[in-house]
């Protein structure tokens, strides 16, 4: 063999391994896409537009999200991971129903998490902060007049402004998780109870704006124990009142 030959085959060669390197490799799913198409599908859970019980149909989903299989896919992964889809028997996937007992274990888990939250956060968040709150708390109570949609948004600017105000990210966190995986469940509020409810979220701010840390935990392990009773009774299940 020659010199010459023995470049030109040791250059092909090189050449060859260098194309193996520079080959385009298979794409793989933006991250932000999945993270995108994963947060997508758990407020769809989340606000009940996919029902408890209801089947996940990856074709319908992906033109409804306007994502390809794949991140849909991630997502769907992740979801059974945190027990909020379920995988049956016959290989389909569904939106976990929630019973009334881990619905009842749930609001157990909010009354401890929370009552903390509030006795952390009554020496901690700002008097700016509570005053619009009470303001149309106390508005509300003075007319006697409140929508499905304003209490909820009423609640939830309460219970995330003191979760966020604790002082504690972790649990503040573990609020949040449990505050949405009961909203999974199949149970409405009922009428009767948004007043009261009011009255019982002014109580909670009240005590937090004098810095009373114990009215405070006690006056949200109230609520939260009204609010067990009231779902409770939406199941049919009335219990005796406490007067301890």
């Amino acid at each position: 063999m020659t010199k010459s030959t023995a470049r030109k085959r040791l250059s092909a060669t090189t050449s060859s391994r260098a194309t193996a390197v520079e080959a385009p490799k298979r794409p793989r799913p933006n991250g932000s896409v999945t993270e995108a198409t994963y947060r997508k599908l758990l407020d769809l859970i989340e606000s009940r537009q996919l029902g408890p019980g209801e089947v996940i149909e990856e074709r319908r989903l992906a033109l409804r999200l306007k994502v390809s299989r794949t991140p849909l896919r991630a997502g769907i992964s992740r979801l059974l991971g945190e027990g909020r889809l379920e995988q049956l028997s016959n290989g389909l996937v569904i939106v976990r129903n929630i019973g009334i007992a881990e619905l009842l274990e749930l609001i157990h888990l909010r009354l401890i998490l929370e009552s903390e939250a509030a006795s952390l956060a009554a020496t901690r968040i700002s008097l700016d902060v509570l005053q619009p709150i009470k303001a149309s708390l106390e508005k509300i109570l003075s007319t006697a007049v409140i929508t499905k949609t304003k209490h909820w948004t009423l609640d939830d600017e309460i219970h995330d402004q003191i979760a966020n105000h604790c002082g504690n990210r972790s649990l503040a966190t573990l609020i949040g998780e449990t505050r949405r995986k009961i909203r999974m469940c199949n149970v409405e509020r009922r009428p009767e109870r948004l007043l009261p409810a009011c009255r019982e979220h002014l109580a909670i701010v009240d005590a937090i704006i004098k810095r009373d840390a114990a009215v405070a935990r006690h006056a949200m392990i109230q609520h939260l124990t009204n609010v067990r009773q009231g779902m409770l009774e939406t199941f049919g299940i009335f219990l005796p009142e406490s007067h301890g």
